[in-house]
């Protein structure tokens, strides 16, 4: 009894919590795995290298690979660019379709999709959609 009682603690603690979350809609499916949306799963600020990665996760099937996104000395922007632009921001503002007002995740989804950085900065790969999403 209780290693089950320990058991369901453990899965319980486990189990991520289900909010609102930012996503982007793809306009288009893909067609592997059906995905329809990506979430940012991770980010991380290597501030001494002027660096940026952002990891993007399918929402519809957590087996869909994870696209990984970086901003360095050679994208345009910057890694550094971004990072002095986040050390600066006003995290708490409204999104109003920019890349200077909303969440953290609203200001990456609006970099990577509406201004078209994506494929630059993400191997290649061309995100088209639309941003939905509140923040928790």
């Amino acid at each position: 009894m209780r290693f089950r009682l320990t058991l369901a603690c453990a899965l319980l603690l486990l189990t991520p919590a289900v909010f609102a979350q930012e996503i982007v809609t793809l306009t288009v499916a893909e067609t592997k795995a059906a995905n329809t949306n990506y979430h940012v799963a991770s980010f991380a600020l290597d501030v001494d290298a002027g660096m940026l990665s952002i990891t993007l996760r399918g929402v519809d099937d957590v087996a869909y690979p994870p696209v990984s996104c970086t901003y360095s000395t050679s994208t345009t922007p910057t890694g550094a660019t971004l990072i002095v632009g986040l050390n600066k921001a006003n995290l708490s503002s409204v999104y109003a379709a920019n890349a200077t007002t909303g969440s953290l995740k609203q200001r990456i989804f609006h970099r990577l999709v509406v201004m078209g950085e994506a494929p630059a900065v993400c191997n290649g790969k061309t995100l088209t959609g639309t941003l939905a999403g509140t923040v928790p």
